[in-house]
């Protein structure tokens, strides 16, 4: 038995350091090829692409999960879910994020509202709360993952918005986000992140530092 079990094991750690790999190549090229053209090349065109790149991110990073169980598709389920009807609420009443509208970037829309911004609420969420526990010690309390893992989604936002507003995903009333934006979005993240913890990031997932990291470089940079 003890001859064969690392024959058995090595194709497999072979097959998940090569996927590793390959998502981390393609987060970092699409987000500088992004970078490049968007602001390089002055063609924001490229952002109509927002709806592919951010589900092959999505997909990329589920891909890449270790031990996928009912913990992380409940987890999906309801992030989406509490993500996208808090975003149909934001919208249409102004109370949650302050006065804004979705422009058409982020593809088809319901009541309003991107079905992808859903997706990008349960992405976010869950690749903050993996790039937490990977950036501090083992055995940190979970409450203190759970609340750096609602703040790094905020701290994107603060990047974000500009970008967002310029190229068109989005608008304020008053042309700016006020203070209420990051109270709102620091509450529904916390509220993700707390499930996260609970159902889906205990688990092991080499990309998601990636994935966050390149979100910060592109959104900063297309704002130098």
């Amino acid at each position: 038995m003890s001859n064969t079990e690392p024959t058995t094991k090595a194709p497999a750690a072979w097959a998940e350091q090569g996927k590793a790999r390959l998502t981390v190549i393609v987060f970092v090229v699409t987000h500088l090829v992004g970078i490049g053209v968007v602001k390089g090349l002055g063609n924001s065109d490229f952002l109509s692409l927002t709806p592919l790149q951010l589900l092959t991110s999505f997909s990329l990073l589920i891909w890449n999960h270790e031990e996928k169980n009912a913990g992380l598709w409940l987890y999906l389920a309801l992030a989406f879910l509490t993500g996208y009807f808090v975003e149909v609420a934001g919208v249409a009443t102004g109370v949650i994020f302050g006065s804004y509208s979705y422009g058409e970037v982020l593809g088809l829309k319901l009541l309003d509202t991107p079905l992808l911004i859903g997706i990008n609420w349960a992405m976010l969420v869950y690749a903050a709360n993996i790039t937490a526990k990977w950036l501090l010690p083992s055995g940190f309390p979970v409450a203190g993952l759970t609340l750096i893992g609602g703040a790094i989604p905020v701290a994107l936002d603060w990047f974000l918005e500009p970008v967002a507003i310029q190229y068109g995903m989005w608008s304020w009333e008053d042309g700016v986000p006020p203070l209420q934006n990051y109270i709102g979005w620091f509450a529904v993240s916390l509220l993700l992140s707390f499930l996260c913890q609970r159902l889906a990031c205990d688990r092991h997932n080499p990309v998601a530092p990636w994935l966050i990291a390149a979100q910060f470089i592109f959104f900063i940079a297309l704002q130098a």
